[in-house]
């Protein structure tokens, strides 16, 4: 029998601590690693494909649907799901045949649902992987469409994580194109999709790299994807972009302008 690879995912310290302690005690299971948070988990999930994830339910921004949606299906691990309280998530998992955790549980209930996820994977089912997909588009179907920035990750791989609809998005600065202000939201524009998140574009301004110029009050671009720049009417400038999106510099931001032209 192989070596069951597997991650903890409970931002609550004592639940994940009593998992550790379990999946260690028992023969056959290799335990990767124990996440905090959404976050964390999409990034281990994906790097370290285990088999199985004991994942929590109710975590804080980023919840345990949330970071099912957003890793890579293509090798998707056997699902112990874990909640304290979740009516939604008991009903679903039910009508999906999907295994779960309702805390407090006890040692017995633990190993049942362990057995369980370890004759699945040595098994090589498909049919868990239909029902999770089952569960995990009721989810989505009751999400909005409106979009919130989770955080901004100022490292040498920076990146905007935005949670839209039900999934996470790790954008890299150089797929944003242009941003514009919207009331009291900001509509991030790439070039294959747009968020609508709330957050000023002022504080936006601060938080993205040098290549990124204020034009006017309601926009900030990608000097990259710049593509013609031109005089118009009364001392504006308009710039064209290379999705041909036409903008307007206004006259409080063309010093930002002759800065990137060296004028």
């Amino acid at each position: 029998m192989k070596q069951i690879r597997a991650i903890v995912v409970d931002d609550e310290k004592k639940a994940r601590e009593g998992l550790t302690e379990l999946l260690k005690s028992r023969e056959g299971i290799e335990l990767l690693c124990t996440c905090t948070n959404g976050l964390e988990a999409i990034k281990e999930i994906n790097d370290q494909q285990p088999d199985l994830v004991f994942l929590d339910i109710q975590m804080p921004r980023v919840n345990g649907f949330e970071v099912l949606s957003s890793i890579n299906t293509s090798q998707m691990p056997a699902i112990v799901f874990v909640t304290a309280y979740d009516k939604y998530a008991l009903r679903a998992f039910e009508v999906h045949a999907i295994d779960y955790l309702l805390k407090p549980f006890d040692n017995s209930r633990f190993d049942r649902a362990l057995q369980k996820a370890i004759d699945h994977i040595n098994s090589n089912k498909t049919n868990s992987n239909v029902q999770l997909e089952a569960l995990l588009q009721d989810f989505l179907n009751q999400q909005t469409q409106k979009s919130e920035i989770i955080k901004t990750e100022r490292n040498s791989s920076q990146k905007i994580i935005i949670k839209s609809g039900g999934k996470i998005y790790f954008l890299k600065p150089e797929e944003i194109i242009w941003l514009e202000a919207q009331d009291y939201y900001i509509k991030i524009h790439t070039k294959n999709a747009s968020y609508l998140v709330r957050e000023s574009l002022k504080k936006m301004e601060a938080e993205l790299p040098q290549n990124f110029i204020r034009i006017h009050k309601s926009s900030i671009v990608n000097v990259d994807y710049i593509q013609v720049i031109e005089p118009h009417f009364r001392g504006d400038y308009h710039l064209t972009l290379t999705n041909k999106q036409q903008l307007r510099i206004s006259r409080n931001y063309r010093e930002n302008i002759n800065k990137y032209i060296g004028k």
